[in-house]
């Protein structure tokens, strides 16, 4: 099915205000989540709206709380997000990296007691919309095993890089850490599909490329699991661990004393951020970068794709097609996660007219 902008912006921002965001906070939100839909991160948009909204419920996040800087230098800041609202603490902590960035050159921001804040590339983005290069990073539920092991010690740890560049579509990168994230096994699951790898392991401890015999709940984004997922592969593992370190670590949020693995009843989460904008006009002429930007994607797409292959696909081109696809005709969503919203909806009293 199709839905407009306009509408599962207000869907959103109604869920917000459901759980007491003030205007600024709603529209922050609703504006995170419907850019992950835009471009086609459904599981970060739509597909995570009911997981927040239990965090919301239980206390675990809230709206309307402070986030304050706890140390402080010209390019650095450490910031308690308080239990806030992931996409508001995200979208206020790049504003500082930004700002850092403005004056010094590069914002290095971490952040800890915060939660879900949702698409990875968000907080990138916004960083790109300023003409700088945009990182984020972030941990959160227990979920992903240590590479050659098979209990869950880790979030997926995203991570998203976004670099500008001229005419061309700028190169964005947004992945887990994880061989898969956590939605994407779901819909695999939920659809009777193998996955790509062995990218999960089972209860018994056997890697293994079916999600059946790990997703305990196909319709839940954030299923219970017997077993976890895994890192991609031993380099990703690394990838993971960086992330882990620059973030949680860092951060202050996690010091790994008496740590324990997930339980598949009850899941731990350390919700801690990294944000990193960087002023391209420190080191390059803007408009020089950008140009360079763009003939090396014009030159690397244009070159000859090998067998199996119709073309040399860079990072974030896809997702920029797709938005401008969406925004012109309506974003495409699978009915099952509407009807869940349709759920939702009834049950917190949002008209869906």
């Amino acid at each position: 099915m199709r839905i407009s902008i306009d509408r599962l912006h207000a869907l959103y921002a109604s869920v917000a205000r459901v759980h007491g965001a003030r205007d600024e906070e709603a529209t922050i939100f609703a504006d995170g989540l419907l850019r992950a839909d835009m471009r086609g991160h459904h599981t970060q948009g739509l597909g995570l709206l009911p997981y927040l909204d239990e965090l919301y419920e239980a206390g675990v996040m809230h709206f309307g709380r402070p986030i304050t800087v706890e140390r402080e230098s010209s390019a650095t800041a450490l910031i308690d997000g308080h239990g806030g609202s992931g996409h508001v603490v995200g979208k206020k902590a790049m504003d500082i990296a930004i700002a850092k960035a403005e004056s010094a050159g590069v914002g290095f921001v971490t952040v800890k007691r915060s939660g879900d804040y949702g698409m990875a590339s968000n907080y990138a983005l916004q960083a790109l919309d300023r003409g700088m290069i945009g990182i984020s990073m972030s941990t959160g539920p227990l979920l992903v095993a240590p590479w050659g092991g098979r209990d869950a010690y880790f979030c997926t740890n995203p991570l998203a890089i976004a670099v500008p560049s001229g005419e061309r579509d700028p190169i964005v990168i947004d992945m887990a850490t994880s061989a898969g994230s956590m939605g994407k096994v779901v819909l695999a699951a939920r659809d009777g599909k193998r996955l790509d790898e062995k990218a999960v392991v089972d209860g018994e401890g056997v890697y293994t490329d079916d999600p059946l015999r790990v997703i305990l709940n196909v319709m839940d984004r954030e299923s219970r699991m017997s077993g976890a997922l895994l890192p991609s592969g031993p380099k990703g593992f690394g990838m993971l661990l960086m992330v882990e370190l620059l973030s949680a670590l860092l951060s202050g949020e996690r010091d790994w004393l008496g740590e324990r693995p997930a339980d598949p009843t009850g899941r731990a989460a350390y919700y801690a951020h990294t944000f990193i904008a960087i002023s391209v006009s420190q080191f390059q002429d803007p408009a020089a970068f950008a140009a360079a930007a763009d003939r090396m994607i014009a030159t690397l797409t244009g070159s000859r794709p090998a067998q199996g292959f119709d073309a040399v696909r860079l990072p974030g081109g896809g997702a920029a097609a797709t938005e401008r696809e969406y925004r012109a005709n309506g974003i495409q969503l699978r009915d099952e996660e509407w009807a869940m919203v349709e759920r939702l909806a009834q049950k917190r009293g949002i008209p869906l007219a």
